[in-house]
């Protein structure tokens, strides 16, 4: 029997077959999930054993979706270029609210 038996029905391909073919991107192992993120492929791994970066574990083996990743760090950003208030804002624009030190006249 083919390997392709799972996936048909009667020898035409099955509806959930052909979207799971076209539209599932490929998974990172730790060393592209690192290149993605900057990082050592090591703290990728430690990251994911103590399940705080998105990743899925198919056996021994642990994979990372590009998509999530980079949903998740966006979501870690710091810094005043945040939407916050009128402190993000003005960061934002290059506005200040006042003078500018001693030197201001």
């Amino acid at each position: 029997m083919s390997e392709d038996a799972d996936d048909r029905v009667g020898g035409a391909p099955t509806a959930r077959a052909v979207v799971l073919h076209t539209s599932a991107a490929p998974l990172l192992d730790a060393k592209g999930a690192a290149a993605l993120l900057n990082v050592p492929a090591t703290w990728v791994l430690a990251e994911a054993r103590a399940e705080r970066i998105p990743h899925v574990r198919l056996g021994r083996y642990v994979r990372f979706d590009a998509g999530e990743l980079q949903a998740w760090w966006l979501s870690r950003r710091r810094g005043p270029w945040r939407s916050r208030g009128s402190a993000a804002e003005t960061a934002r624009t290059g506005a200040t609210a006042g003078p500018q030190g001693k030197h201001a006249a």
